[in-house]
């Protein structure tokens, strides 16, 4: 087959399946990383010019048609405002997860597992955990376990019986949580939408594990020690840490666009904030990703 017809097969078929899998929300994803990418426009044509009549032509052909489609579709997609393909808008809640306080729970650990989808956590709660799910797939097996004064709720995606064409895939869980525990946080998505407003919780660790993802963080200073662990892959992170924490950012990253909020960088990946020695609150912020956007402001 020619490099040609590899080209363009690869990029109608890859634009073709962007627009139904936004339009399913089986992608909920931000498209920053394209912002960013752009420039393989000309690794992609140089390797065409080098690999004229190799083997190798066909391959890169088709990868390319792949990437220039996802450029094309993200430019849209970014341009127009997050473009919403589907005909209706409606996201009815479709469970409620509660779980009342306990006045002996001074630890909590809360885990979500879930592939694309929104997640949010925006606000308090008087009950320990307050949360609600919606769409087609917004059903979650909600586990809990406490003892010795520690709490762990786990959210993990039930899928069972879903019909792509049939409705629409949208998967939304909304969080609230009580401010009295200590928390600590797994955060495990596949391409997704999140904000999580954390300022008002004492939280003592953070994990995040995510794949093409929009996620934004708030973080505030209601705990004198919070770790924080990034792993994330073609993904848009930004993070907001209060002014008056010090804070400590180690990171092994490859081809990712970042702006820290006036850190100084004190070697390879290794970067602080003037205040780190003097603050009595500091956050330890370890990063691994590659082809991603991470910023990390100051408020």
């Amino acid at each position: 087959m020619k490099s040609g017809q590899l080209f363009w097969g690869f990029f109608l078929l890859t634009l073709g399946a962007l627009f139904l899998f936004v339009r399913y929300d089986i992608i909920v994803t931000s498209f920053d990383f394209i912002w960013d990418v752009w420039p393989f426009i000309f690794v992609f044509w140089g390797a065409l010019v080098i690999f004229k009549n190799a083997v190798a032509r066909p391959i890169i052909s088709g990868v390319f048609g792949v990437f220039i489609a996802m450029l094309i579709f993200g430019f849209f997609y970014n341009t127009f405002g997050s473009c919403d393909f589907s005909f209706d808008n409606k996201d009815a809640y479709v469970q409620s997860y509660i779980k009342e306080f306990d006045p002996g729970v001074n630890e909590a650990h809360l885990q979500i597992d879930s592939g694309a989808g929104v997640f949010t956590i925006s606000d308090t709660t008087a009950n320990l955990v307050d949360a609600k799910s919606g769409g087609l797939l917004g059903e979650y097996n909600f586990d809990y376990d406490i003892s010795d004064g520690k709490a762990d709720f786990t959210f993990e995606l039930h899928k069972k019986n879903f019909k792509l064409f049939h409705e629409k895939f949208r998967n939304r869980l909304d969080i609230k949580l009580n401010t009295k525990p200590v928390w600590s946080f797994d955060f495990h998505t596949g391409a997704s939408k999140s904000n999580y407003d954390l300022s008002a919780f004492k939280v003592e660790n953070l994990n995040v594990e995510t794949g093409a993802t929009n996620t934004k963080i708030k973080l505030g200073n209601k705990n004198d020690l919070t770790n924080v662990s990034i792993h994330m892959g073609a993904a848009s992170i930004t993070l907001e840490i209060p002014k008056e924490s010090g804070c400590e950012i180690q990171s092994d990253m490859a081809l990712v666009a970042k702006h820290f909020d006036k850190f100084n960088k004190e070697g390879d990946g290794h970067y602080l904030t003037e205040n780190f020695d003097s603050s009595k609150k500091k956050i330890y912020i370890n990063v691994e990703g590659g082809v991603s956007t991470l910023n990390v402001y100051r408020y």
